[in-house]
Protein backbone atom coordinates (compact mmCIF):
# COMPACT_ATOMS: atom_id res chain seq x y z
CA UNK A 1 0.00 0.00 0.00
CA UNK A 2 2.62 2.14 0.72
CA UNK A 3 4.97 1.44 -2.40
CA UNK A 4 1.36 2.72 -4.40
CA UNK A 5 1.20 5.44 -2.52
CA UNK A 6 4.98 6.26 -2.97
CA UNK A 7 4.12 5.80 -7.21
CA UNK A 8 1.13 7.96 -6.79
CA UNK A 9 3.30 10.75 -5.58
CA UNK A 10 5.73 10.15 -8.62
CA UNK A 11 2.89 10.47 -10.96
CA UNK A 12 1.42 13.96 -9.14
CA UNK A 13 4.94 15.11 -9.17
CA UNK A 14 6.04 14.66 -12.66
CA UNK A 15 2.65 15.64 -13.88
CA UNK A 16 2.59 18.86 -11.68
CA UNK A 17 6.62 19.40 -12.89
CA UNK A 18 5.35 18.57 -16.92
CA UNK A 19 2.63 21.27 -16.43
CA UNK A 20 4.65 23.48 -14.93
CA UNK A 21 7.26 23.45 -17.38
CA UNK A 22 4.66 23.38 -20.15
CA UNK A 23 3.17 26.78 -19.21
CA UNK A 24 7.08 28.20 -18.53
CA UNK A 25 8.12 27.14 -22.30
CA UNK A 26 5.37 28.90 -24.07
CA UNK A 27 5.11 31.92 -21.64
CA UNK A 28 9.03 32.38 -22.57
CA UNK A 29 8.79 32.26 -26.47
CA UNK A 30 9.78 35.78 -27.67
CA UNK A 31 8.21 37.41 -24.58
CA UNK A 32 10.24 40.71 -24.91
CA UNK A 33 8.97 40.78 -28.92
CA UNK A 34 5.69 39.84 -28.42
CA UNK A 35 3.48 41.62 -28.07
CA UNK A 36 6.09 44.01 -29.83
CA UNK A 37 6.56 47.33 -29.08
CA UNK A 38 5.39 48.61 -25.72
CA UNK A 39 2.24 49.90 -24.11
CA UNK A 40 1.57 52.97 -22.79
CA UNK A 41 1.15 52.01 -18.97
CA UNK A 42 4.04 49.69 -19.27
CA UNK A 43 6.29 52.03 -20.60
CA UNK A 44 5.20 54.72 -17.87
CA UNK A 45 5.84 51.51 -14.93
CA UNK A 46 9.23 50.94 -16.73
CA UNK A 47 10.07 54.85 -16.58
CA UNK A 48 8.98 55.25 -13.26
CA UNK A 49 11.08 52.38 -11.95
CA UNK A 50 14.38 53.42 -13.46
CA UNK A 51 13.92 56.36 -11.85
CA UNK A 52 13.57 55.13 -8.42
CA UNK A 53 16.39 52.79 -9.30
CA UNK A 54 18.67 55.74 -9.83
CA UNK A 55 17.96 58.96 -7.78
CA UNK A 56 14.79 57.05 -5.42
CA UNK A 57 12.12 59.20 -6.82
CA UNK A 58 9.76 58.98 -9.58
CA UNK A 59 10.54 60.93 -13.15
CA UNK A 60 8.78 63.73 -11.65
CA UNK A 61 10.73 64.00 -8.61
CA UNK A 62 8.35 62.64 -5.83
CA UNK A 63 10.66 61.00 -3.68
CA UNK A 64 9.28 56.92 -3.05
CA UNK A 65 6.28 57.44 -3.73
CA UNK A 66 3.09 55.64 -2.41
CA UNK A 67 1.24 56.46 -5.70
CA UNK A 68 2.33 57.26 -8.57
CA UNK A 69 1.17 60.79 -10.66
CA UNK A 70 1.17 58.91 -14.20
CA UNK A 71 -1.11 60.63 -16.52
CA UNK A 72 -1.59 64.09 -14.20
CA UNK A 73 -5.63 63.36 -14.80
CA UNK A 74 -5.21 59.30 -13.74
CA UNK A 75 -2.89 57.93 -11.14
CA UNK A 76 -1.01 54.47 -11.19
CA UNK A 77 -0.30 51.84 -8.61
CA UNK A 78 3.28 51.53 -7.56
CA UNK A 79 4.37 47.83 -6.67
CA UNK A 80 5.36 46.87 -10.45
CA UNK A 81 7.57 49.52 -10.52
CA UNK A 82 9.39 48.69 -7.29
CA UNK A 83 9.25 45.60 -7.97
CA UNK A 84 11.28 46.12 -11.38
CA UNK A 85 13.99 47.88 -9.99
CA UNK A 86 16.28 44.68 -9.11
CA UNK A 87 15.96 43.66 -12.60
CA UNK A 88 16.84 47.22 -14.41
CA UNK A 89 19.39 47.56 -12.12
CA UNK A 90 20.99 43.59 -13.43
CA UNK A 91 19.71 43.86 -16.98
CA UNK A 92 19.70 47.23 -17.49
CA UNK A 93 16.76 49.44 -18.55
CA UNK A 94 14.25 47.78 -21.38
CA UNK A 95 11.27 45.83 -22.27
CA UNK A 96 13.24 42.73 -20.95
CA UNK A 97 13.67 43.87 -17.49
CA UNK A 98 10.09 45.40 -17.84
CA UNK A 99 8.45 42.71 -18.49
CA UNK A 100 10.39 39.44 -16.83
CA UNK A 101 8.57 40.68 -13.09
CA UNK A 102 4.97 39.94 -14.99
CA UNK A 103 6.44 36.82 -16.19
CA UNK A 104 7.97 35.35 -13.59
CA UNK A 105 4.64 36.09 -11.03
CA UNK A 106 2.46 34.69 -13.64
CA UNK A 107 4.86 31.19 -13.75
CA UNK A 108 4.72 31.68 -9.53
CA UNK A 109 0.18 31.71 -9.92
CA UNK A 110 0.10 28.07 -12.04
CA UNK A 111 1.66 26.53 -8.84
CA UNK A 112 -0.67 28.77 -6.92
CA UNK A 113 -3.59 27.42 -8.06
CA UNK A 114 -2.48 23.71 -7.90
CA UNK A 115 -1.66 24.39 -4.37
CA UNK A 116 -4.55 25.97 -3.72
CA UNK A 117 -6.97 23.28 -5.14
CA UNK A 118 -4.90 20.28 -3.85
CA UNK A 119 -5.93 22.42 -0.23
CA UNK A 120 -9.28 22.59 -1.25
CA UNK A 121 -10.31 19.57 -3.43
CA UNK A 122 -8.19 16.48 -4.18
CA UNK A 123 -4.85 16.04 -6.02
CA UNK A 124 -6.55 14.68 -9.53
CA UNK A 125 -8.89 18.27 -9.17
CA UNK A 126 -5.95 20.48 -8.31
CA UNK A 127 -3.53 19.17 -11.67
CA UNK A 128 -6.52 19.27 -13.75
CA UNK A 129 -7.15 23.28 -12.26
CA UNK A 130 -3.55 23.82 -13.00
CA UNK A 131 -3.78 22.84 -16.71
CA UNK A 132 -6.80 25.08 -17.03
CA UNK A 133 -4.83 28.03 -15.75
CA UNK A 134 -1.43 26.91 -17.94
CA UNK A 135 -3.23 26.94 -20.83
CA UNK A 136 -5.45 30.39 -20.24
CA UNK A 137 -5.37 32.78 -22.64
CA UNK A 138 -6.42 35.71 -20.34
CA UNK A 139 -3.01 34.29 -17.57
CA UNK A 140 -0.79 33.49 -21.11
CA UNK A 141 -1.44 37.32 -22.49
CA UNK A 142 -1.58 39.40 -19.27
CA UNK A 143 2.16 37.36 -17.94
CA UNK A 144 3.74 38.93 -21.43
CA UNK A 145 3.26 42.85 -20.69
CA UNK A 146 4.12 45.00 -17.75
CA UNK A 147 0.79 46.53 -16.88
CA UNK A 148 0.38 47.74 -13.28
CA UNK A 149 -3.18 46.55 -12.40
CA UNK A 150 -2.43 43.01 -13.35
CA UNK A 151 -0.02 41.86 -10.59
CA UNK A 152 -3.08 42.65 -8.19
CA UNK A 153 -4.60 39.05 -9.18
CA UNK A 154 -1.59 36.97 -8.79
CA UNK A 155 -0.76 38.67 -4.80
CA UNK A 156 -4.13 38.01 -3.95
CA UNK A 157 -4.28 34.65 -5.12
CA UNK A 158 -0.59 34.00 -2.41
CA UNK A 159 -2.35 36.24 0.26
CA UNK A 160 -5.39 33.62 -0.40
CA UNK A 161 -3.48 30.20 -0.30
CA UNK A 162 -1.59 31.71 2.98
CA UNK A 163 -4.84 32.21 4.39
CA UNK A 164 -5.79 28.61 3.70
CA UNK A 165 -3.03 27.35 5.46
CA UNK A 166 -2.85 29.91 8.47
CA UNK A 167 -6.19 28.40 9.30
CA UNK A 168 -4.51 25.30 10.28
CA UNK A 169 -1.03 26.97 11.33
CA UNK A 170 -1.64 30.49 12.46
CA UNK A 171 1.76 32.45 11.51
CA UNK A 172 0.57 31.45 7.76
CA UNK A 173 -2.66 33.52 8.68
CA UNK A 174 -0.63 36.77 9.53
CA UNK A 175 1.42 36.80 7.28
CA UNK A 176 -1.00 36.20 4.78
CA UNK A 177 -2.21 39.10 5.76
CA UNK A 178 1.03 41.30 4.88
CA UNK A 179 0.53 40.58 1.08
CA UNK A 180 -3.39 41.00 1.50
CA UNK A 181 -2.20 44.52 2.32
CA UNK A 182 -0.12 44.78 -0.64
CA UNK A 183 -3.09 44.29 -2.83
CA UNK A 184 -3.73 47.88 -2.19
CA UNK A 185 -0.43 48.84 -3.84
CA UNK A 186 -1.41 46.29 -7.01
CA UNK A 187 -4.56 48.51 -7.92
CA UNK A 188 -6.49 51.01 -6.86
CA UNK A 189 -9.82 48.80 -7.11
CA UNK A 190 -8.01 46.63 -4.31
CA UNK A 191 -9.34 49.38 -1.49
CA UNK A 192 -13.07 49.16 -1.65
CA UNK A 193 -12.86 45.18 -2.53
CA UNK A 194 -10.07 43.58 -0.54
CA UNK A 195 -11.44 44.99 2.66
CA UNK A 196 -15.27 43.27 2.30
CA UNK A 197 -13.47 39.91 1.34
CA UNK A 198 -11.41 39.74 4.49
CA UNK A 199 -14.54 41.65 6.53
CA UNK A 200 -16.68 38.65 5.07
CA UNK A 201 -14.14 36.05 5.80
CA UNK A 202 -13.11 37.02 9.60
CA UNK A 203 -17.23 37.29 10.24
CA UNK A 204 -17.26 33.85 8.97
CA UNK A 205 -14.70 32.41 10.96
CA UNK A 206 -16.15 34.25 13.89
CA UNK A 207 -19.64 32.86 13.94
CA UNK A 208 -18.18 28.90 13.11
CA UNK A 209 -15.32 29.64 15.44
CA UNK A 210 -12.78 28.91 13.11
CA UNK A 211 -10.56 31.71 14.11
CA UNK A 212 -10.94 34.04 17.91
CA UNK A 213 -11.45 37.64 17.99
CA UNK A 214 -7.79 38.02 19.00
CA UNK A 215 -6.29 36.32 15.92
CA UNK A 216 -8.37 38.44 14.07
CA UNK A 217 -7.80 41.66 15.45
CA UNK A 218 -3.98 40.94 14.72
CA UNK A 219 -4.83 40.60 11.29
CA UNK A 220 -6.80 43.54 11.40
CA UNK A 221 -3.55 45.47 12.91
CA UNK A 222 -0.62 43.40 10.55
CA UNK A 223 -3.04 44.40 7.41
CA UNK A 224 -3.13 48.18 8.44
CA UNK A 225 0.05 48.41 9.33
CA UNK A 226 1.04 47.14 5.40
CA UNK A 227 -1.98 48.99 3.93
CA UNK A 228 -1.95 52.08 6.11
CA UNK A 229 0.21 54.63 3.66
CA UNK A 230 -1.91 54.08 0.59
CA UNK A 231 -5.03 54.25 2.92
CA UNK A 232 -3.83 57.85 3.75
CA UNK A 233 -3.16 58.54 0.36
CA UNK A 234 -6.78 57.78 -0.69
CA UNK A 235 -7.76 59.63 2.34
CA UNK A 236 -5.86 62.86 1.55
CA UNK A 237 -7.45 62.84 -1.82
CA UNK A 238 -10.94 62.51 -0.93
CA UNK A 239 -10.52 65.33 1.35
CA UNK A 240 -8.53 67.38 -0.53
CA UNK A 241 -5.93 67.25 1.87
CA UNK A 242 -2.02 68.65 0.83
CA UNK A 243 0.90 66.16 -0.12
CA UNK A 244 2.61 64.99 2.85
CA UNK A 245 6.76 63.86 3.28
CA UNK A 246 8.16 61.46 5.50
CA UNK A 247 11.52 59.65 5.53
CA UNK A 248 10.04 56.75 4.27
CA UNK A 249 7.46 57.96 1.31
CA UNK A 250 5.13 60.77 0.14
CA UNK A 251 1.81 60.48 0.34
CA UNK A 252 0.92 62.78 -2.53
CA UNK A 253 -2.14 64.82 -3.60
CA UNK A 254 -3.26 64.70 -7.21
CA UNK A 255 -6.02 67.79 -7.83
CA UNK A 256 -6.49 66.62 -11.13
CA UNK A 257 -7.29 63.10 -10.62
CA UNK A 258 -10.82 61.76 -12.31
CA UNK A 259 -10.20 57.89 -11.16
CA UNK A 260 -13.18 58.45 -8.59
CA UNK A 261 -15.58 58.96 -11.14
CA UNK A 262 -14.98 55.11 -11.74
CA UNK A 263 -16.33 54.23 -8.63
CA UNK A 264 -20.09 53.40 -8.81
CA UNK A 265 -19.95 54.04 -4.55
CA UNK A 266 -18.88 57.51 -5.57
CA UNK A 267 -21.44 57.82 -8.16
CA UNK A 268 -24.04 56.03 -7.27
CA UNK A 269 -27.34 55.83 -9.91
CA UNK A 270 -29.11 52.82 -10.82
CA UNK A 271 -28.80 52.99 -14.94
CA UNK A 272 -25.11 52.90 -14.27
CA UNK A 273 -25.40 50.05 -12.30
CA UNK A 274 -27.27 48.02 -14.77
CA UNK A 275 -24.53 48.79 -17.50
CA UNK A 276 -21.96 47.53 -14.93
CA UNK A 277 -23.77 44.42 -14.98
CA UNK A 278 -24.19 43.95 -18.39
CA UNK A 279 -20.26 44.53 -19.23
CA UNK A 280 -18.94 42.35 -16.34
CA UNK A 281 -21.88 40.06 -18.14
CA UNK A 282 -20.19 40.05 -21.29
CA UNK A 283 -16.77 39.90 -20.27
CA UNK A 284 -16.21 37.13 -17.89
CA UNK A 285 -19.21 34.85 -19.00
CA UNK A 286 -19.85 35.97 -22.49
CA UNK A 287 -15.98 36.42 -23.01
CA UNK A 288 -16.56 39.08 -26.04
CA UNK A 289 -13.99 42.04 -24.71
CA UNK A 290 -13.90 44.74 -26.92
CA UNK A 291 -10.43 45.29 -26.52
CA UNK A 292 -7.33 43.10 -28.75
CA UNK A 293 -5.40 44.15 -25.26
CA UNK A 294 -5.84 41.24 -23.16
CA UNK A 295 -8.24 38.70 -25.15
CA UNK A 296 -8.36 37.29 -28.83
CA UNK A 297 -12.05 37.70 -29.94
CA UNK A 298 -11.81 34.23 -31.44
CA UNK A 299 -11.15 32.73 -28.07
CA UNK A 300 -11.93 35.22 -25.47
CA UNK A 301 -10.58 35.33 -21.99
CA UNK A 302 -11.04 31.30 -20.89
CA UNK A 303 -12.41 29.91 -24.33
CA UNK A 304 -15.64 30.24 -25.38
CA UNK A 305 -15.99 25.83 -24.57
CA UNK A 306 -15.36 26.68 -21.23
CA UNK A 307 -18.90 29.05 -20.83
CA UNK A 308 -21.16 25.58 -20.05
CA UNK A 309 -18.16 24.46 -17.93
CA UNK A 310 -18.63 27.74 -16.37
CA UNK A 311 -22.19 28.12 -15.77
CA UNK A 312 -22.00 24.05 -14.28
CA UNK A 313 -19.39 24.65 -11.91
CA UNK A 314 -20.81 27.93 -10.39
CA UNK A 315 -24.26 25.78 -9.50
CA UNK A 316 -22.59 22.70 -8.92
CA UNK A 317 -19.88 24.44 -6.29
CA UNK A 318 -22.99 26.01 -4.15
CA UNK A 319 -24.47 23.02 -3.72
CA UNK A 320 -22.17 21.32 -2.56
CA UNK A 321 -20.66 24.20 -0.50
CA UNK A 322 -24.41 24.69 1.33
CA UNK A 323 -23.97 20.20 1.36
CA UNK A 324 -20.49 20.45 3.25
CA UNK A 325 -20.22 18.91 6.61
CA UNK A 326 -17.10 19.17 7.71
CA UNK A 327 -16.39 22.97 8.72
CA UNK A 328 -12.84 23.13 8.25
CA UNK A 329 -13.04 22.19 4.88
CA UNK A 330 -16.78 24.13 4.25
CA UNK A 331 -14.40 27.33 5.79
CA UNK A 332 -12.27 26.65 3.04
CA UNK A 333 -14.55 26.40 0.35
CA UNK A 334 -16.33 29.71 1.34
CA UNK A 335 -13.00 31.64 0.80
CA UNK A 336 -13.06 30.26 -2.47
CA UNK A 337 -16.57 31.44 -3.00
CA UNK A 338 -15.71 34.83 -1.30
CA UNK A 339 -13.06 35.29 -3.62
CA UNK A 340 -15.69 34.83 -6.69
CA UNK A 341 -18.02 37.24 -4.78
CA UNK A 342 -15.38 39.76 -4.83
CA UNK A 343 -14.82 39.64 -8.39
CA UNK A 344 -18.53 39.91 -8.91
CA UNK A 345 -18.11 42.96 -6.76
CA UNK A 346 -15.40 44.78 -8.65
CA UNK A 347 -17.75 44.20 -11.58
CA UNK A 348 -20.12 45.47 -9.99
CA UNK A 349 -18.90 48.67 -8.40
CA UNK A 350 -16.63 49.69 -10.90
CA UNK A 351 -17.46 51.37 -14.52
CA UNK A 352 -17.76 49.05 -17.27
CA UNK A 353 -15.33 46.69 -16.39
CA UNK A 354 -13.10 44.96 -19.47
CA UNK A 355 -10.85 42.12 -18.84
CA UNK A 356 -8.21 44.10 -16.60
CA UNK A 357 -10.20 45.86 -14.69
CA UNK A 358 -12.35 43.10 -13.21
CA UNK A 359 -8.72 41.02 -13.67
CA UNK A 360 -9.67 39.72 -9.98
CA UNK A 361 -12.16 37.23 -10.86
CA UNK A 362 -10.56 35.25 -13.45
CA UNK A 363 -8.56 32.76 -10.89
CA UNK A 364 -11.90 32.01 -9.22
CA UNK A 365 -13.77 31.09 -12.86
CA UNK A 366 -10.78 28.91 -13.47
CA UNK A 367 -11.22 27.28 -10.19
CA UNK A 368 -15.30 26.91 -10.86
CA UNK A 369 -14.45 26.04 -14.78
CA UNK A 370 -12.43 23.19 -13.46
CA UNK A 371 -14.64 22.29 -11.12
CA UNK A 372 -17.34 22.30 -13.77
CA UNK A 373 -15.19 19.66 -15.72
CA UNK A 374 -15.37 17.18 -13.18
CA UNK A 375 -18.96 17.71 -12.27
CA UNK A 376 -19.10 16.88 -15.96
CA UNK A 377 -16.79 13.82 -16.21
CA UNK A 378 -17.90 12.09 -12.96
CA UNK A 379 -21.73 12.08 -14.75
CA UNK A 380 -20.00 10.88 -17.96
CA UNK A 381 -16.36 9.33 -17.50
CA UNK A 382 -16.22 8.68 -21.08
CA UNK A 383 -16.04 12.45 -21.97
CA UNK A 384 -12.49 12.81 -21.14
CA UNK A 385 -10.35 12.76 -23.55
CA UNK A 386 -13.15 14.38 -26.17
CA UNK A 387 -12.60 17.16 -22.98
CA UNK A 388 -9.04 17.05 -23.30
CA UNK A 389 -8.97 17.32 -27.17
CA UNK A 390 -11.13 20.12 -27.57
CA UNK A 391 -9.19 22.02 -25.30
CA UNK A 392 -5.98 21.05 -26.58
CA UNK A 393 -6.74 21.86 -29.75
CA UNK A 394 -7.92 25.49 -28.11
CA UNK A 395 -4.86 26.22 -26.99
CA UNK A 396 -2.93 25.45 -29.62
CA UNK A 397 -5.01 27.35 -32.34
CA UNK A 398 -4.57 30.60 -30.01
CA UNK A 399 -1.14 30.27 -29.98
CA UNK A 400 -0.94 30.04 -33.20
CA UNK A 401 -3.43 33.32 -34.03
CA UNK A 402 -0.87 35.14 -31.02
CA UNK A 403 2.17 34.77 -32.62
CA UNK A 404 0.53 35.09 -36.19
CA UNK A 405 -1.81 37.48 -36.36
CA UNK A 406 -2.36 38.56 -33.36
CA UNK A 407 1.46 39.62 -33.15
CA UNK A 408 0.63 41.81 -36.50
CA UNK A 409 -2.06 43.50 -35.30
CA UNK A 410 -1.01 44.47 -31.82
CA UNK A 411 2.03 46.39 -33.16
CA UNK A 412 -0.07 49.35 -34.28
CA UNK A 413 -1.51 49.31 -30.80
CA UNK A 414 1.63 48.71 -28.93
CA UNK A 415 2.96 51.86 -30.86
CA UNK A 416 5.60 50.85 -32.79
CA UNK A 417 5.70 52.89 -35.42
CA UNK A 418 6.11 55.63 -33.04
CA UNK A 419 8.63 54.18 -30.82
CA UNK A 420 10.50 53.72 -33.83
CA UNK A 421 10.15 57.62 -35.42
CA UNK A 422 10.31 59.37 -32.34
CA UNK A 423 14.27 57.43 -31.18
CA UNK A 424 14.67 58.28 -35.20
CA UNK A 425 13.77 62.16 -34.24
CA UNK A 426 15.73 62.25 -31.51
CA UNK A 427 19.11 60.86 -32.87
CA UNK A 428 18.56 63.61 -35.71
CA UNK A 429 21.79 65.31 -35.27
CA UNK A 430 21.75 69.08 -36.23
CA UNK A 431 18.18 69.81 -34.28
CA UNK A 432 17.74 71.41 -30.78
CA UNK A 433 13.78 71.70 -30.94
CA UNK A 434 11.28 68.66 -31.52
CA UNK A 435 8.32 69.01 -32.07
CA UNK A 436 6.12 65.57 -31.64
CA UNK A 437 2.72 64.87 -32.39
CA UNK A 438 0.23 63.36 -30.09
CA UNK A 439 -1.68 61.09 -32.89
CA UNK A 440 -0.85 57.39 -31.42
CA UNK A 441 -2.25 55.84 -34.76
CA UNK A 442 -5.12 54.63 -32.81
CA UNK A 443 -6.23 57.42 -30.92
CA UNK A 444 -5.27 60.95 -30.18
CA UNK A 445 -2.95 61.42 -26.39
CA UNK A 446 -0.22 63.74 -26.33
CA UNK A 447 0.41 62.37 -22.97
CA UNK A 448 0.92 59.70 -24.10
CA UNK A 449 3.09 60.68 -26.72
CA UNK A 450 5.32 62.00 -24.08
CA UNK A 451 5.62 58.90 -21.69
CA UNK A 452 6.89 57.00 -24.93
CA UNK A 453 9.15 59.66 -26.02
CA UNK A 454 10.82 59.52 -22.41
CA UNK A 455 11.19 55.70 -22.86
CA UNK A 456 11.98 54.83 -26.09
CA UNK A 457 14.60 57.60 -25.81
CA UNK A 458 15.57 56.65 -22.35
CA UNK A 459 14.78 60.04 -21.05
CA UNK A 460 16.62 60.75 -17.96
CA UNK A 461 14.65 61.52 -14.80
CA UNK A 462 17.03 64.73 -13.62
CA UNK A 463 16.92 66.07 -17.43
CA UNK A 464 12.88 65.59 -17.09
CA UNK A 465 12.84 67.33 -14.17
CA UNK A 466 15.60 70.54 -15.79
CA UNK A 467 17.88 69.17 -12.74
CA UNK A 468 20.57 69.04 -15.46
CA UNK A 469 21.01 69.28 -19.65
CA UNK A 470 22.59 66.14 -19.95
CA UNK A 471 20.88 62.89 -20.85
CA UNK A 472 22.26 59.65 -22.27
CA UNK A 473 25.53 60.98 -22.26
CA UNK A 474 24.42 64.21 -24.37
CA UNK A 475 24.08 68.01 -23.93
CA UNK A 476 21.09 69.22 -24.52
CA UNK A 477 18.15 72.00 -24.48
CA UNK A 478 16.67 72.01 -21.51
CA UNK A 479 13.74 69.64 -21.47
CA UNK A 480 10.91 71.67 -21.61
CA UNK A 481 12.86 73.47 -24.90
CA UNK A 482 13.64 70.27 -26.61
CA UNK A 483 10.53 68.42 -26.70
CA UNK A 484 7.10 69.50 -27.23
CA UNK A 485 4.32 67.19 -27.54
CA UNK A 486 1.60 68.90 -29.60
CA UNK A 487 -1.65 68.66 -31.24
CA UNK A 488 -1.14 69.51 -35.30
CA UNK A 489 -4.61 71.37 -35.41
CA UNK A 490 -3.49 73.99 -32.97
CA UNK A 491 -0.01 74.52 -34.57
CA UNK A 492 -0.58 78.45 -35.92
CA UNK A 493 3.63 78.70 -37.17
CA UNK A 494 7.00 76.92 -37.59
CA UNK A 495 10.04 76.83 -35.54
CA UNK A 496 13.11 77.79 -38.25
CA UNK A 497 15.06 74.84 -37.46
CA UNK A 498 13.09 73.05 -35.76
CA UNK A 499 12.33 69.19 -36.44
CA UNK A 500 8.95 67.42 -36.92
CA UNK A 501 7.68 64.10 -35.98
CA UNK A 502 4.00 64.23 -37.44
CA UNK A 503 1.50 61.02 -38.44
CA UNK A 504 0.99 61.05 -42.18
CA UNK A 505 -2.51 61.77 -41.92
CA UNK A 506 -1.83 65.14 -40.32
CA UNK A 507 0.37 66.75 -43.36
CA UNK A 508 -2.22 68.86 -44.72
CA UNK A 509 -2.98 70.34 -41.38
CA UNK A 510 0.34 71.64 -41.19
CA UNK A 511 0.55 75.40 -41.94
CA UNK A 512 3.27 75.82 -43.03
CA UNK A 513 5.67 74.58 -46.16
CA UNK A 514 7.87 71.46 -45.19
CA UNK A 515 10.56 69.33 -46.86
CA UNK A 516 10.33 65.64 -45.48
CA UNK A 517 13.79 64.19 -44.07
CA UNK A 518 12.31 60.21 -43.88
CA UNK A 519 9.63 58.43 -42.95
CA UNK A 520 8.56 55.29 -40.96
CA UNK A 521 5.88 53.46 -40.84
CA UNK A 522 2.76 56.16 -40.65
CA UNK A 523 5.03 58.60 -39.32
CA UNK A 524 6.62 61.18 -41.25
CA UNK A 525 9.70 63.52 -39.87
CA UNK A 526 10.67 66.90 -41.60
CA UNK A 527 11.42 69.92 -41.27
CA UNK A 528 10.00 73.52 -41.97
CA UNK A 529 11.51 74.71 -45.35
CA UNK A 530 10.36 74.53 -49.26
Amino acid sequence: MTGVRMEDRKRVRLAFWMIFAAALLVRCIGFAAVPTGVNQDEAMAGVDAWALSRYGTDRFGIRLPVHFTAWRYGQMSVLLSYVMIPFIRLFGFGIFSVRLPMLLVSFGSVALVYLVGKRLFSVRLALGMMLLAAINPWHFMQSRWSLDCNLFPHVFLLAFYLLLVGLEKRAFLYFSMVFFGLTLYCYGIAAYSVPLFLAFLAGWCLWKRQLRLREVFCCILIFLAVALPEILVLAINFFGLPTIETPLFTLSYFPESVRSRDILLLNFSFPQLWRNLRAMFRTCILQTPGSLFNALPAFGPMYHISIPFLLTGMVCFLRDLLREKDMARRTGLTALWGFFLLGVWVGLTTFEVNVNRVNIIFFPLIFLCGYGIAAVLRRFPRAGMPVCAVYGTCFLLFLGTYFTAFAEDIGRYFNVDFLEAVQKADSQAGYESLYITGHMDWQYNVYMAEILTQYACEIDAAYYQERTNVTGGRELLPYSRRYHFVNVDYLTEAEAGGLYLVHVSELEKLPFAYRILGETGCYCLLTPGP
